[in-house]
C-alpha cells in the first residue's frame, strides 16, 4: 500500500464507482425491473446516466483541470454573502429579479452543495478502500464491499442528496431564473477582470454548465412523467443499496 498514492486510490474508486452507475442505468435492465413512463426511453435514460457521469462523478482525467475552479466554487458555498454582494452590485440583475434574488441564490447554492456532496461520498469510499488494504484498479465487487462498510446513515444521506438534487432540477422555472442570473453575473465579472480572478469566474462557469445540463433532464416532459422518473431513479438507488446490505 505504501507505494500506492492517495490520488491513485481516489482515481481507482472514482473509476470503479462510475462503472457501477453506468451498469445500473442500462435501459434493458431498468425496464425489466421497473414500470417506467414511455418518455423515459433509452435515449432519455442515457441522458440521465451521462449527466451523473459527466457532471456529478466525472472521470479523473476531466477533474484535474477543474480543481482550482471547484475550490473557488467551494469558497462561494462557504461564504454565500460574497456571491450575494456581487449580485446586488449589478443593477440589471437587481432590476429584473428584485426581491427574488435571495431566494433564487439560496436555491442555487443548495443545488451546488448537492453536486459537491457527491465528492464527500467518494471520500468516504476512499477511506474504506485504504482500510481494506486492496489496491486499484477496483472491481464492481470491490466498490460494493466499500459501500457496505459505510454506516447506514451515510447511505441514507447519499440517497436523500440524490433525491434533493433531482427535485431541485425538476423546478424548471426556478432553475431557468437561476441560470439567467448566473449568466448576467458571469458577464459582469468578466467585465471587471481586476476585481475577479479567472478561477472565481471559472468556478461559476462550471456551476452554470451544470445547471444548463441539469435543466435539460426534464425538458419536454409532463409533470406526471417528471415525478415518476424521479421516483424510478430513487427506487433504483434504494433497491441496489438495500440489496447490498441484504447480501452482507
Amino acid at each position: 500500500m505504501s507505494n500506492t498514492s492517495d490520488k491513485e486510490i481516489l482515481n481507482g474508486v472514482v473509476i470503479g464507482f462510475r462503472k457501477l452507475i453506468y451498469d445500473r442505468y442500462q435501459y434493458d435492465e431498468v425496464v425489466s425491473k421497473y414500470e417506467i413512463p414511455d418518455s423515459f426511453d433509452e435515449e432519455r435514460m442515457a441522458m440521465y446516466r451521462n449527466f451523473f457521469l459527466d457532471q456529478v462523478y466525472p472521470h479523473p482525467e476531466n477533474r484535474e483541470p477543474l480543481e482550482e475552479a471547484f475550490r473557488s466554487l467551494d469558497n462561494y458555498l462557504t461564504h454565500p454573502d460574497k456571491l450575494l454582494r456581487i449580485v446586488f452590485h449589478s443593477a440589471a440583475i437587481v432590476f429584473r429579479h428584485g426581491r427574488s434574488i435571495p431566494r433564487l441564490m439560496g436555491a442555487g447554492i443548495k443545488v451546488f452543495k448537492s453536486f459537491r456532496t457527491a465528492t464527500d461520498f467518494e471520500a468516504k469510499l476512499v477511506r474504506k478502500a485504504k482500510s481494506s488494504g486492496k489496491l486499484p484498479p477496483y472491481s464492481s465487487a470491490d466498490i460494493n464491499s466499500f459501500i457496505v462498510e459505510l454506516r447506514k446513515k451515510e447511505i441514507h444521506d447519499f440517497v436523500v442528496n440524490t433525491t434533493n438534487l433531482l427535485e431541485l432540477l425538476n423546478d424548471k422555472r426556478l432553475v431557468r431564473e437561476i441560470i439567467t442570473i448566473m449568466k448576467e453575473l458571469i458577464a459582469r465579472m468578466k467585465k471587471s477582470p481586476k476585481d475577479y480572478s479567472d478561477a472565481e469566474i471559472g468556478g461559476l462557469e462550471i456551476a452554470f454548465q451544470m445547471l444548463i445540463e441539469g435543466n435539460g433532464l426534464f425538458e419536454s416532459l409532463s409533470s406526471v412523467d417528471q415525478k415518476r422518473i424521479i421516483e424510478v431513479v430513487v427506487a433504483i438507488e434504494v433497491d441496489v443499496l438495500e440489496g447490498l446490505f441484504t447480501e452482507k
